[in-house]
């Protein structure tokens, strides 16, 4: 049976990270903007919670590790692939701006080797475009599957457990600077992955609980998203480069999950109800992922906001974040139209 709040989930999922890079020229300053810039940050945790959750609730009843890793491969890794080696020879061969120079090339490049290796250091880090970092975790997460449905099996006790201690230690390590660390990334979001397959596991508890209590989990988010901008003086997503140093507490995933929490609370008041564009936006979630990078590139290409100073911050970014989710839309479903069938091993859709 299908969840059609979770499909809901997954659209606003998807909103919320093309929120989070759709800043364009908007700098929060004042606290009100903080708190927003702070609801509107980090949108991976729930990309990554839903992921956890579908994976025991689809997934497990007839676990097959190969044709689970075959289909991964093919709606994930391949779109990653054509598009991140399309932006190769785009930003790196062709226009001459690689990203992240000064991290992947420390010297000049007049070797084909070197070019081939610097090909694979984008592809292992996914810094070729902004969200791209995502797959070569998560991908690290699909090969780790036996190890989450040893966890399944585990009591829920000791789950919970294991769940809280490596919540703690990610709440130490942080995301990676420019998250270009997967093996970083990994160890911060793999307790959101198990959280999110112990609520699939006990949904019904889990559903029940949350049931009438939105104004108390939304209560909770906005109390920890103002709790980092008192406490820390910033805003936004945590990133550290050492493991090992300390720099506080990253508030920012216990928001996150929080809201997770907060959503589906919310959700649940609409599971009767037809929301066409969510449900379609989830369905498409995959395309947008892929494809709004380079529709953020091309505005950004543009000195289309040396010309809207005058225009509040706030007001631009609604502006750009409505363009560029819209135009992801359009592009991914002119893809569609075109290649078919095939589009699902271009854009994952």
């Amino acid at each position: 049976m299908r969840l059609r709040i979770f499909d809901y989930f997954r659209g606003l999922a998807i909103l919320l990270i093309v929120a989070g890079h759709s800043y364009g020229p908007w700098i929060a300053e004042s606290f009100t903007e903080k708190m927003l810039a702070n609801l509107i940050s980090g949108g991976t945790v729930l990309f990554v919670f839903m992921s956890g959750f579908f994976f025991y609730y689809i997934f497990y009843p007839q676990f097959d590790y190969c044709g689970f890793m075959a289909k991964k491969t093919k709606q994930v890794f391949l779109p990653y692939s054509f598009l991140s080696l399309l932006a190769f020879v785009s930003l790196v061969l062709c226009f001459e701006t690689p990203p992240f120079p000064e991290v992947f090339i420390p010297e000049p490049l007049t070797e084909c080797w070197q070019y081939v290796g610097l090909c694979l250091q984008y592809l292992w880090t996914g810094a070729l475009m902004s969200s791209y970092w995502y797959v070569p975790f998560i991908m690290m997460i699909f090969i780790l599957s036996p190890a989450f449905i040893w966890q399944i099996k585990l009591p829920f006790r000791v789950q919970a457990i294991l769940i809280v201690f490596l919540l703690a230690v990610s709440s130490i390590v942080h995301r990676p600077v420019d998250n270009l660390s997967p093996l970083h990334s990994l160890l911060y979001f793999f307790p959101v992955y198990m959280l999110g397959i112990v609520c699939a596991i006990n949904k019904e508890q889990v559903l029940c609980f949350i049931k009438n209590k939105s104004i108390i989990l939304g209560l909770l988010v906005l109390g920890l998203s103002a709790l980092q901008i008192l406490v820390y003086k910033e805003y936004g997503n945590f990133h550290k480069d050492s493991l090992l140093s300390y720099q506080g507490i990253d508030t920012m995933l216990f928001q996150k999950i929080a809201l997770c929490f907060f959503i589906l609370s919310v959700l649940q008041k609409f599971e009767n109800k037809n929301l066409p564009f969510l449900e379609f936006t989830g369905s498409v979630s995959f395309a947008i992922y892929f494809l709004h990078p380079w529709v953020i590139y091309l505005i950004e290409s543009f000195p289309i906001y040396d010309n809207l100073a005058f225009i509040p911050g706030f007001t631009l970014f609604m502006v750009n974040f409505t363009v560029v989710i819209l135009s992801s839309i359009l592009l991914a479903y002119g893809i569609k139209k075109v290649f078919r069938g095939r589009s699902r091993f271009l854009i994952g859709w």
